[in-house]
């Protein structure tokens, strides 16, 4: 019993090192309601650090956990981009730039 508590925490923790921040303090440039002709929307950076910084994210609605969460996904990206507020991006499948399902604006 002891030894099944032990997997199952290191196969928690390896699933959880695999998702991860994209964009941390990011400061977005670009919003597209499309990219490729598919069903997402995609973010652009002036500044941030991670590995979407540069590319850019999309979050789809097939990744997101609910169509409303999509929805408040686009919603804060529209408010941080007309604010100039600051972001973090995160991917709590793994570290896809093109799956993006979290969204965080900084008020200050």
């Amino acid at each position: 019993m002891k030894n099944l508590l032990v997997k199952a925490c290191i196969l928690s923790l390896s699933s959880y090192a695999m998702s991860g921040d994209l964009v941390l303090n990011g400061t977005i440039s670009e919003v597209a309601n499309s990219s490729n002709d598919k069903d997402v929307f995609f973010l652009k950076f002036d500044s941030g650090e991670g590995p979407c910084a540069v590319q850019g994210v999309t979050f789809s609605q097939d990744t997101s956990q609910s169509k409303e969460s999509y929805d408040q996904a686009f919603s804060i990206a529209l408010a941080a981009a007309i604010s100039g507020k600051k972001v973090q991006i995160h991917n709590y499948d793994n570290d896809s730039c093109l799956g993006a399902n979290f969204i965080r604006m900084y008020i200050n």
